[in-house]
């Protein structure tokens, strides 16, 4: 009890000095306590951005005749099987899959606006076939008759450039309006919107477009996977579609972000490791410069004290409770000025603001240990100051 009442009286004493090393402590533990939350904070954040833009659509493909699997023997019109959708969407982290074989290509479709044979042909659109989960793994906007497309009938949907182009008007009902497609005519039972891509589309149902080829060697395999989800789903796709023959399929390269997000919270880590050690010392040194000079100050008041019959230990105490009481404070005071720092950056960033209550308690622990530390140097300089000496430097 005696030792804390000295040890206030001293505080009280020389607050001016006090309060410019507990000033000096909160800075010190809020900048480290502030500098770990706002990394794990830009952490969370930059993890959370990598999940949202990190590709979620995979697209698998018949492998190239090039590459290993030129020796495969798949059968023309078998490289997809009739459950190859079913099997894919059965998989975890699948939200959809389509089949998308484009007839343009195959140089088998003429179109035409109105007339089936004198007509001006209608170049620069694509002619697809596609099945209705080929429209949700593209993320479309929902469209009424989509479910046409799983069928064989010869109707077809329209992109906006593409019902431009073909002089079909954009609207609710298409009942009355159809185009030429080879010289037959095929109503328009829908339009697609949503995506630009499609917009210069002619989409057919997948089953009659792979009738007309009598294959599906020029089909993919589109599937939409879950936030996070491609690089899993990416592995075990071709399985999936083809357990008896996964070589001869080919998936599109997917770069997983996982490994992306790790790397950064681990260089933030480090980064918080170098701010939080150059911080200790700085606040250390300057602990230790400021009970220093504190003790030069005192040196007749201790070696009165000394006279008066105190120990070393007890001038050592002293000083070390000092430091300590000093360091609690200016930690409680530095947790406070975390907290508003966390708060402070999350605004400006737009972010979500996480304050680790943990963190916060550390602060004042974190304040206590680095002006006990700090501390021991003074302390044993004051323990040594020998009271004859310290009176004649009055």
């Amino acid at each position: 009890m005696d030792l804390m009442h000295d040890v206030l009286v001293e505080i009280h004493t020389r607050r001016a000095r006090t309060t410019l090393l507990v000033a000096a402590i909160a800075l010190s533990t809020g900048a480290l306590v502030g500098a770990v939350s706002i990394s794990r904070m830009a952490a969370v954040q930059i993890d959370t951005d990598l999940a949202a833009t990190a590709t979620r659509t995979i697209v698998v493909t018949p492998a190239s005749q090039e590459g290993p699997a030129s020796a495969l023997a798949v059968p023309a019109g078998a490289v997809f099987p009739s459950d190859a959708e079913a099997a894919v969407t059965s998989l975890p982290l699948v939200e959809a899959a389509g089949l998308r074989q484009d007839l343009t290509t195959r140089g088998a479709a003429v179109l035409r606006a109105r007339d089936p044979v004198d007509g001006p042909e209608v170049t620069g659109l694509t002619v697809a076939g596609v099945s209705a989960g080929y429209l949700d793994a593209v993320e479309l906007d929902a469209v009424p008759t989509a479910w046409m497309l799983d069928g064989t009938d010869r109707v077809v949907l329209l992109g906006a450039k593409a019902a431009e182009s073909l002089d079909v008007p954009v609207s609710q009902d298409p009942t009355g309006h159809g185009v030429w497609l080879n010289g037959i005519r095929y109503p328009v039972v829908g339009f697609l919107t949503g995506d630009p891509a499609l917009s210069s589309t002619v989409v057919v149902p997948y089953g009659l477009v792979t009738q007309m080829l009598g294959t599906d060697a020029g089909a993919s395999l589109t599937v939409l996977t879950a936030p996070g989800g491609a690089g899993p789903v990416a592995s075990v796709v071709r399985t999936a579609v083809r357990p008896d023959l996964p070589a001869s399929l080919a998936t599109s390269i997917v770069v997983d972000a996982a490994g992306a997000r790790r790397g950064v919270a681990t260089q933030l880590d480090r980064l918080v490791a170098w701010i939080g050690g150059l911080l200790l010392a700085l606040t250390m040194l300057l602990i230790a410069n400021a009970m220093v000079v504190a003790v030069m100050s005192r040196t007749p008041e201790i070696g009165l004290r000394r006279a008066m019959g105190a120990s070393r230990r007890n001038i050592a105490s002293l000083v070390l409770c000092e430091g300590a009481t000093a360091g609690v404070v200016g930690g409680l005071a530095g947790a406070a000025l975390a907290a508003v720092l966390v708060v402070a950056t999350a605004v400006v960033n737009g972010w979500t603001a996480r304050v680790d209550p943990v963190l916060l308690a550390v602060a004042p622990v974190f304040g206590l240990a680095a002006a006990a530390l700090a501390s021991v140097y003074p302390a044993a300089r004051a323990a040594a100051v020998q009271p004859a000496t310290a009176v004649r430097s009055d």
